[in-house]
């Protein structure tokens, strides 16, 4: 069964059709885990939609450590968003993209394709005069 019905996948080719330049999606998982595999199943039926711009690249994290590393991934699973140039954008989704967090994963893949940020001009102008990298970490839970 997938995740996704017919409305939902309808709802997002619609959101889709926004995209402008290819996003690449990294995944980290253990095939062992059921989170993993759950992780998996939603991101493939979400490329599908848009092949030509959607690029899903799967990597089991017991095999790939060295990359993980490079990647600063510790936790499975972890989903990490490229740009067209296929570079690292710093967005990091850790576990399962369902709920709230399905629709965060959505719009990150839209602002990735579209080279947008929500942040204001003033929010992006403090964060080019920071001295330190700032690790931004933002936990949700079910309830």
């Amino acid at each position: 069964m997938g995740f996704l019905n017919e409305r939902d996948r309808q709802t997002l080719a619609e959101m889709f059709r926004d995209l402008k330049f290819p996003v690449h999606v990294d995944l980290f998982l253990d095939p062992d885990q059921e989170w993993s595999q759950h992780t998996h199943g939603i991101l493939s039926e979400v490329v599908s939609l848009m092949p030509d711009l959607l690029h899903l690249e799967v990597y089991d994290f017991h095999k790939n450590q060295l990359l993980a590393a490079l990647y600063g991934v510790d936790h499975v699973p972890t989903l990490i968003l490229r740009d067209k140039n296929e570079d690292d954008t710093g967005i990091r989704i850790l576990g399962i993209p369902s709920g709230y967090e399905f629709a965060v994963l959505i719009e990150d893949i839209l602002d990735v394709s579209v080279g947008r940020s929500r942040l204001s001009e003033k929010t992006m102008n403090y964060i080019r005069n920071l001295e330190h990298d700032v690790l931004l970490q933002v936990f949700v839970t079910p309830t």
